[in-house]
């Protein structure tokens, strides 16, 4: 007849073989995991930079406000009125041409419409941003500040 203890002893070893395994294998996987995190830190990829945006864009937007232009700005010319009219139109809405531009979709983050017709798509049965296609998940309203000289 076997002792009950003899048959005990080969599972508990069994048992803590495999939680000791488990346990290093646990330590392995975060021990790399932390040296990748550490080395993507240090190694940007190449053709990535840590600024979303070059460095005179932004100076650019700091000295501009939305729906204004910089008279000196090569761009905008000597600010004929058709470059003013031209700036009205790029804050209208693309569906009724009535309302300002006021809100924008999420994923996408288009702004290309007034909010009573961004409810309007967004209560249709396809649901897609009018530039790019992609299914509106949400709808934001914008709130603008219009600084008058």
């Amino acid at each position: 007849m076997a002792c009950a203890a003899c048959s005990v002893y080969p599972f508990m070893v069994g048992l803590v073989t495999y939680f000791a395994v488990l346990g290093l294998l646990v330590i392995i996987t975060f021990a790399v995991l932390k040296f990748l995190g550490e080395w993507r830190g240090r190694h940007p990829e190449e053709g990535e930079s840590n600024l979303l945006m070059p460095q005179y864009h932004i100076d650019k937007i700091e000295t501009t406000s939305y729906g204004t232009y910089n008279q000196q700005d090569p761009e905008f010319g000597n600010g004929s009125s058709s470059k003013c009219w031209e700036l009205y139109d790029a804050n209208i809405c693309v569906i009724c041409y009535d309302e300002q531009r006021n809100c924008f979709f999420v994923p996408c983050g288009h702004s290309a419409t007034c909010f009573i017709c961004a409810q309007r798509i967004f209560y249709e049965e396809n649901r897609n941003c009018p530039v790019c296609r992609r299914f509106i998940g949400k709808i934001r309203k914008l709130f603008t500040s219009y600084f008058h000289n």
